[in-house]
């Protein structure tokens, strides 16, 4: 956690603003062993996404947005992988 306590990614240490939620085994089939388990960021994660060509969109379940002044949860109505 950094100094306002806010965790950050566990591969890119960048504060982790983006909170969301995918089925356990898309967790799996994305992130890489050494990171299982370890908070990771939207970006990082979809960054393994795609590079192990896993298409999570229409398992995402949960977006919230959590800024430094206002904190934002989408809700997921149309899931279209790109």
């Amino acid at each position: 956690m950094n100094a306002n306590g806010r965790q950050r990614c566990r591969f890119c240490q960048r504060p982790d603003k983006f909170n969301f939620h995918v089925p356990d085994e898309i967790w799996g089939k994305v992130v890489p062993s050494a990171f299982d388990g370890a908070a990771l960021c939207l970006f990082c994660f979809d960054a393994f996404a795609e590079a192990r060509g896993v298409e999570y969109a229409s398992s995402l379940g949960e977006l919230c947005f959590a800024g430094d002044k206002a904190v934002f949860e989408f809700s997921v109505k149309n899931r279209v992988a790109l």
